[in-house]
């Protein structure tokens, strides 16, 4: 049985692959949506994955190639997977046109002159454009913790905290 990330990166390259926007916000609102009658509309057994794919597709007014991808979806039952879906199509489309999403967790707000800098130096050292966004995390003392799609960099004063704690303890 495949792992439902691998079963996700599959579609997301499906959806990748289909170069298409309107697609790709179809499947984020897709995700978002907690209406409860939506919700009962798509887990109806009684209407086909067409039907619903038709529908979807229609009220998004999306493609021909996504309303096949939604049927697919829709066949399989893996509308649970909306919200991955968006996520990792998302950084595939960021990674294409050298992009990337980074989040700066900082201690305490950052000036228009704090953040070129540091935008700079992930610039340079990531060599791809950096889509930042900034979040307060009130646990830092001070410094910035740098979140890379697949690595995390802890310039902070509790990170600092923690690394000589572990060094103290022979960790």
């Amino acid at each position: 049985m495949k792992s439902r990330r691998a079963v996700v990166v599959r579609y997301a390259r499906a959806l990748f692959g289909l170069k298409d926007s309107k697609c790709l916000e179809t499947i984020k609102t897709m995700a978002a949506i907690d209406d409860e009658r939506v919700r009962t509309f798509i887990n109806d057994p009684t209407v086909s994955p067409e039907s619903k794919a038709n529908i979807v597709a229609n009220s998004f007014g999306t493609g021909e190639e996504c309303k096949k991808l939604l049927k697919v979806i829709f066949e399989h039952k893996r509308f649970q997977i909306f919200g991955d879906l968006y996520d990792i199509s998302w950084k595939l489309w960021l990674r294409s046109n050298g992009k990337e999403h980074v989040i700066l967790r900082v201690a305490q707000r950052l000036d228009e002159n704090e953040k070129n800098e540091i935008i700079k130096v992930i610039k340079e050292i990531r060599k791809l454009d950096p889509i930042v966004e900034i979040v307060h995390d009130e646990e830092l003392l001070a410094g910035v913790v740098i979140d890379f799609e697949d690595s995390v960099v802890d310039l902070s004063a509790a990170g600092a905290l923690k690394k000589a704690a572990s060094l103290m303890y022979g960790g």
